[in-house]
């Protein structure tokens, strides 16, 4: 763990929180601190900064978080559309989004999306959120990503995202699509500098693909389509690539404005 993530559930009242679990654990054993040492710690959904063990023992460990003042903001933020992919793969997801700072996950339907993966029960609330803390602990955040879960792929593009992103809020949304078959880069398709104010919308396809009908929906809607590379990625390393490519975009439209 590179942050400690606190949540309101721990607390004791008085800037204090209560560990006793694989938090305190880590503390204990890894980190190897004790009452007195100084640990980096967040509230999730709030700032982060220095924290302070007040107690370390068999039992759990106090910290006392009243110095916390950073609060992180991804720019541009990053939306994630994610053909659902199977529950082991889905946790992989979960945590490089939060870790990479992703503002929405939605995970759909799609024709090559095993309808039995929405039955799973990981796709239930509180099954999924240690996977996204784990994230923000390495990532080193605590903005917890929105996951939602869309069964039925058409009524999600072409009435879900009108909803979800309008002209009307005065967002600007570009609005891309990592496709094998595509000619050009991100680098290529995104020539000039990204507005702070924009925000990046990505479909990331199942491992078989968006079908042909997909992808026309999808640019028929303005997704932009560009290649990751030369590779056949899984979902869970196309989603790095994709976030990572997206960091490199960011820090050169930074470096032209």
């Amino acid at each position: 763990m590179n942050l400690i993530i606190l949540t309101t559930e721990d607390s004791a009242g008085d800037h204090l929180y209560r560990l006793s679990d694989h938090r305190a654990e880590h503390i204990r054993s890894v980190l190897k601190l004790n009452a007195g040492d100084s640990l980096e710690a967040g509230l999730l959904n709030g700032p982060q900064g220095t924290a302070h063990i007040e107690s370390c023992d068999e039992h759990g460990v106090v910290i006392r978080a009243d110095e916390l003042k950073v609060i992180k903001s991804p720019a541009p933020p990053i939306d994630i559309i994610c053909a659902l992919p199977r529950p082991q793969t889905v946790k992989k997801v979960l945590s490089t989004a939060a870790m990479m700072g992703v503002r929405a996950l939605y995970l759909v339907r799609a024709s090559r999306v095993e309808k039995s993966y929405f039955h799973s029960p990981l796709l239930e609330s509180g099954n999924y959120l240690p996977y996204l803390l784990e994230g923000l602990s390495q990532g080193k955040l605590t903005r917890l990503p929105e996951v939602t879960i869309h069964n039925k792929f058409r009524q999600f593009f072409e009435d879900t995202l009108s909803e979800l992103y309008t002209d009307s809020s005065g967002e600007r949304i570009l609005r891309l699509l990592p496709d094998m078959e595509a000619g050009k880069t991100l680098f290529e398709v995104c020539p000039k500098p990204i507005d702070k104010d924009t925000s990046l919308l990505i479909a990331i396809g199942p491992e078989g693909g968006w079908v042909p009908f997909e992808v026309d929906l999808m640019e028929a809607i303005g997704f932009k389509r560009f290649s990751l590379g030369r590779w056949t990625l899984r979902v869970e390393h196309a989603v790095t690539a994709v976030l990572s490519q997206l960091e490199l975009l960011r820090v050169r439209s930074e470096q032209q404005t």
